[in-house]
């Protein structure tokens, strides 16, 4: 589907991708770790948060994401951080810079 635009979430049963036409969901059990980074977009610094799984796939959604603030407060519902304050963290990213959310992910 061109141009569309998918839509990541999290929720009890895991990380939630949807494209419009369908979803799918990677359980928890399949998320190996959350990371998070920032890269420098010429006019911003980008921040990202990655779901690595298993499979050595990722889902990644960044700060300009519709449901960025929806995923950061709904991570520690879901997941044991390795973070105390997640968005002070994520905040804190410089450009190059990665750090580790949650490794590995236990679902709370």
């Amino acid at each position: 589907m061109t141009g569309a635009r998918m839509r990541v979430g999290v929720s009890a049963r895991g990380v939630e991708v949807d494209d419009g036409m369908g979803g799918v969901v990677a359980p928890w059990a399949d998320v190996d770790r959350v990371t998070a980074f920032a890269l420098d977009a010429v006019a911003r610094v980008a921040r990202y948060v990655s779901f690595d799984l298993v499979d050595g796939h990722s889902v990644e959604v960044d700060d300009a994401a519709p449901e960025w603030g929806e995923v950061v407060a709904a991570l520690p519902e879901h997941v044991e951080l390795a973070v105390e304050d997640l968005p002070v963290a994520l905040d804190a990213l410089a450009p190059g810079e990665r750090l580790v959310v949650a490794a590995p992910v236990r679902a709370r």
